[in-house]
């Protein structure tokens, strides 16, 4: 049965889940299989036993992955306090994701419920976080007052109207009780009584949704169906006047369809006033709602839709959503790069900073707590693979438990923002994280702490090899290279991912490696640090153990030409050069790609 045959008959996305959640089996169905990702479900199997569970003729060991959707990234102490608590559900780890949802692995069908249940109960839900919807809202998480009073009202007005309204899922998870709760969206011109928004068949495909701050891509805006970045009336500071709107942005692609499946970055759409915002995204979600491929999932998606009718035919769509004809995009300011790594200021009140040490107040424990009015402290911690675990989830768990960090922030770099901290807690926050055995940003080199990779095996039905797993050791020989070629330091970032799915954006990364098998990767050079530029494929199906090898003469050139007096990225340094003088300074390609296509070179083509 087609997926979009599955969503019609599913009766608005309940089909069987409840009957085969008790019917004592270890799997889901295939049409359930499909519906639970609207749920924020996927099913999966531990693939490193597969093989040998195959050959004894055992089933497959079964499980699921289950993510909670985080608008902005955002999370208070006690919303931390109750993820951590049904990790221990699943296989004890939290992950954070590259779109700053949390996520859980290797949890088994009888477990579902209490899992789903607890993290409705911390007011997050996992409705939407996976499915043809508008997923995970996404936003700069970095605190800073100014940012919050522009940038939080979008992100609540954005799930407000695309948060799937059906009741099957608060049936299905949480005794027919929305734990949840937002205002029911009616729509701009419903359809549909249960979802006025998307109708029965919901959407193609899934749509993403980021919202940047004007000079700060931390979310990578450009990757996202929708982008949406504020206009201020001093660039990057004062009044809201407005919002630029990009779109068709995208990352998924097949190694199977080269050439009708392939990365793209939102362009320019519109500028809108702050009040027809919600109205203009909305008339873009239906408009790929009504014209997207359905029959075609690898290019269902907007990017395709709006390569092949233009960006004039969606202004006139939204024209006639809206009634209003939007007016044409205004320029954006020059984006910085910046990942939020270590400690920042955060003052109680838009423009005003307090020096750092001010008064600060004790609550009856002696924990010092900052003093209404006052700075607080926001610590920028990497979490290698958004892995929480071990010491790091010790370490949290302790400072949310106590008081001494007041909220956290999951970052589309898979990393966390501490807020809330007093000044003078600076050194003891520092400490509890050293003796738990957690390194800071300072205590690791840049590539290290601006490598992300996806999760890929042994969980992902979708990978073709390994990311997650060996990025450490990918990082470790990167990071050798980079010291012998006079680049020790150099801040590149590396998105790895273990198919072409891209789910950790490694095509608008300075150095993406994209999983083709279990041993062979594509290599991608030349994205824009502030992710306004794809990178260029410049070999394809490496061996994992060449990669650095294969990057050492690039590096060696690089370092010959870039100064401290002509500072340069590597990555806009890559794609400064013409094609065929970068592919000049590559060795030999020995892949087993090249020898197959030599061979036929040889036979004549046979």
């Amino acid at each position: 049965m087609s997926a979009e045959t599955i969503k019609l008959e599913s009766r608005y996305l309940a089909g069987t889940i409840g009957e085969e959640l008790v019917d004592g089996t270890d799997d889901f169905g295939d049409e359930s299989e499909s519906l639970l990702k609207f749920h924020g479900i996927y099913q999966q199997d531990d693939r490193d036993v597969r093989r040998a569970r195959t050959a004894r003729k055992l089933p497959l060991d079964y499980s699921c992955m289950v993510r909670a959707s985080v608008p902005g990234g955002e999370i208070d102490g006690d919303q931390w306090s109750a993820l951590d608590r049904v990790a221990n559900i699943a296989d004890g780890r939290l992950r954070l994701t590259s779109r700053q949802g949390v996520q859980y692995h290797m949890v088994h069908k009888g477990d579902l419920r209490p899992l789903v249940a607890g993290i409705n109960a911390s007011l997050l839900t996992t409705l939407g976080a996976c499915g043809d919807v508008v997923r995970n809202v996404m936003a700069c998480p970095l605190p800073h007052p100014e940012r919050r009073a522009v940038l939080e009202p979008v992100v609540a007005e954005m799930v407000a109207r695309f948060r799937p309204q059906t009741e099957s899922y608060w049936e299905l998870w949480v005794d027919g009780e929305a734990a949840v709760t937002s205002q029911r969206w009616s729509g701009l011109d419903p359809t549909d009584d249960v979802e006025p928004v998307y109708g029965a068949a919901y959407l193609p495909r899934k749509f993403k949704i980021a919202v940047a701050w004007p000079g700060d891509n931390c979310v990578d805006v450009y990757t996202n169906d929708v982008g949406i970045v504020p206009t201020l009336t001093d660039g990057t500071s004062g009044e809201l006047t407005g919002f630029v709107v990009l779109a068709g942005g995208g990352m998924g692609m097949s190694h199977n369809r080269p050439d009708d499946t392939y990365p793209l970055l939102a362009q320019p759409i519109a500028w809108v006033p702050p009040s027809e915002l919600g109205d203009v995204v909305e008339a873009i979600v239906t408009t790929q709602r009504d014209h997207g491929d359905r029959e075609d999932r690898s290019r269902a998606r907007l990017k395709y839709l709006l390569e092949a009718k233009g960006v004039d035919w969606l202004r006139d769509q939204i024209e006639q959503r809206t009634g209003r004809r939007p007016a044409d995009p205004v320029g954006l300011p020059e984006w910085e790069v910046e990942a939020h790594h270590g400690w920042h200021e955060v003052a109680p009140t838009p423009h005003r900073h307090e020096h750092v040490g001010d008064a600060a107040s004790s609550d009856p424990s002696g924990r010092s707590t900052p003093t209404p009015g006052t700075s607080s402290m926001t610590l920028g911690l990497p979490v290698p693979s958004g892995r929480v675990e071990g010491g790091l989830r010790r370490a949290l768990g302790r400072l949310v438990a106590d008081g001494t960090v007041a909220a956290l922030r999951v970052t589309p770099r898979q990393d966390l923002l501490l807020l809330g901290v007093d000044p003078r807690s600076v050194a003891a926050v520092e400490n509890v994280l050293r003796a738990n055995g957690v390194a800071l940003a300072a205590d690791r080199s840049p590539v290290r702490n601006l490598a992300i990779a996806c999760v890929a095996l042994p969980t992902c039905s979708k990978a073709l090899g390994e990311a997650e797993r060996v990025l450490p050791d990918v990082v470790e020989r990167i990071e050798k290279v980079l010291a012998d070629t006079g680049n020790e330091g150099l801040p590149i970032r590396l998105n790895m991912t273990g198919c072409p799915n891209g789910c950790s954006r490694p095509y608008a990364a300075e150095l993406g490696i994209v999983g083709r098998s279990k041993r062979g990767y594509d290599v991608y050079v030349g994205g824009s640090p502030a992710g306004d530029r794809l990178a260029r494929r410049v070999r394809a199906d490496v061996d994992l153990d060449d990669v650095p090898e294969l990057l050492r003469p690039l590096l060696e050139h690089f370092a010959r030409v870039t100064s401290d007096d002509r500072p340069i990225s590597f990555g806009d340094w890559a794609a400064s050069q013409d094609p065929a003088t970068l592919d000049g300074l590559l060795p030999p390609d020995t892949s087993r790609r090249a020898r197959r296509a030599a061979a036929r070179a040889e036979g004549g083509g046979r």
